[in-house]
């Protein structure tokens, strides 16, 4: 499969629903704990708690089989055996229950195991749900070139989030495809130099430039063979949040389409009637022409 069908394939879905092009959470069924961290609260809760109740119904029931030892009063029309696997999940005692088989004393057991276990997977994915750092980018729609060849090649990104990002690096690449046998197509990629790899510090906007040198592989190859090789282009950022040192990382890809020849991106910073300077993060797409 060509490159370009793949990159069109991702790029449907993220570009209508998910603007930092991340895997919806509904996509993730292989990878349980990605897909509970990108779960939206509501559907976090409600899954934990469906959780525990299936271990209690899936324990009354096995409880249910030897019901005639369980003594305990159901409550609410409720048979003993629901009430007990109930209170025991929780440690809870709701009232008096007692078990006097070794069948019923094992199954408890087991129940108090795994009711630990379950307790123990949920507060950790509520501590890594309380304590991850998700401050996505937002990114221009397009790249900016200012001319050809000579110029450079911008793209612009933002982000809403009052803290910082720390020691953070920036990559840009370029990745075509080639035909080096007949019938057999093999992706390349060409790094793409930046002025600006890395920053010590982020906060709200930052741009990165690729200057169009002799050396650059956009010179070297050409754009209009570029785009007959299914061209795309990659940005990735990498930082660690200030307060909790977790590792942030967000990767962005444009295609050939979305450079504009003869243009650069507008100024972000205006002074307000007060002579205060403040950002405007609504004109992150704006553009001018270079004169």
């Amino acid at each position: 499969m060509r490159l370009s069908t793949v990159l069109n394939q991702l790029s449907r879905p993220a570009r209508r629903t998910l603007d930092h092009q991340r895997s919806p959470w509904t996509s993730l069924w292989r990878q349980p704990v990605s897909m509970a961290m990108r779960m939206p609260w509501p559907v976090f809760f409600l899954a934990m708690t469906l959780i525990y109740l299936a271990e209690v119904l899936i324990f009354a029931l096995a409880f249910q089989l030897d019901a005639g030892h369980v003594e305990a009063e159901g409550a609410m029309g409720l048979p003993a055996s629901g009430i007990f696997a109930l209170q025991n999940m929780f440690s809870a005692s709701f009232q008096s229950a007692r078990v006097n088989s070794p069948y019923t004393l094992g199954l408890a057991a087991g129940q108090r195991i795994i009711g630990i276990l379950t307790t123990a997977m949920v507060t950790g994915l509520f501590f890594l749900r309380f304590t991850q750092v998700d401050s996505p980018l937002r990114f221009s729609r397009q790249l900016c070139l200012s001319c050809w060849p000579g110029g450079h090649l911008s793209c612009r990104f933002v982000t809403t989030d009052p803290s910082y990002w720390l020691k953070v690096s920036y990559t840009m690449a370029l990745f075509v495809d080639e035909e080096i046998e007949p019938g057999l197509w093999q992706r390349r990629v060409h790094p793409l130099p930046l002025l600006n790899p890395s920053t010590p510090q982020l906060h709200v906007t930052a741009v990165l430039t690729h200057p169009l040198t002799p050396e650059s592989p956009l010179v070297q190859l050409g754009l209009d063979a570029i785009a007959r090789a299914s061209g795309a282009l990659m940005v990735l950022v990498e930082g660690s949040d200030e307060v909790t040192g977790s590792s942030l990382l967000q990767v962005h890809h444009y295609r050939i389409e979305d450079i504009l020849q003869g243009r650069t991106f507008a100024d972000l910073v205006s002074v307000d009637g007060r002579g205060r300077r403040q950002v405007n993060l609504d004109a992150l797409h704006h553009t001018v022409p270079i004169t």
